[in-house]
């Protein structure tokens, strides 16, 4: 009987080792086409406070996902212009569709650069591109998804003009 014991111990402690590696070696049980984005807003920007902005998220995986992070990257032809950062988690429960508050902060290089960007908004969209990542957290697993060199009119897109938030 006491080997019967140890014998069960053992192959359930392969089992948990086995969906722990499953989970940590980030397995295809989540990926970034998991997630849709159904709608975004501004809800609030201030260019020395931040922003609040509104996301309608489908999350289609079967986990749910807490956003612990995200920060995305501005810069022209190299040169930085400034970020923007996530301030607080958002929860993405499983399957379903949310709608959840970001609330972001802004850093710029310098005045000059944000300036500058502003320009380069209104006559070469182009040069101005955005990098970046957002980190999800599944139970105590952690994953980022990175992505570079994506115009800002793809943001424009998603977002509408700059100009609409600007002039508050």
């Amino acid at each position: 009987m006491k080997q019967i014991g140890q014998t069960f111990r053992r192959v359930a402690s392969l089992v948990v080792l086995i969906l722990m590696m499953g989970a940590l070696s980030g397995c295809k049980l989540i990926s970034l086409s998991s997630f849709v984005l159904k709608d975004a807003k501004v809800l609030a920007f201030n260019l020395s406070e931040g922003a609040t902005v509104e996301m309608t998220i489908e999350n289609r995986s079967p986990f749910k996902v807490t956003v612990v992070g995200g920060k995305l990257v501005a810069d022209i032809k190299g040169d930085p212009v400034g970020e923007v950062y996530m301030r607080t988690p958002v929860v993405l429960p499983r399957r379903s569709t949310v709608t959840v508050t970001f609330d972001v902060g802004l850093r710029f290089s310098s005045p000059m650069a944000a300036l500058k960007a502003l320009g380069k908004l209104s006559t070469s969209p182009d040069d101005l591109t955005i990098s970046g990542y957002g980190e999800g957290k599944i139970w105590c697993f952690t994953k980022r998804y990175e992505r570079s060199g994506v115009p800002i009119s793809k943001f424009i897109s998603i977002f509408g003009e700059p100009s609409k938030y600007l002039n508050k």
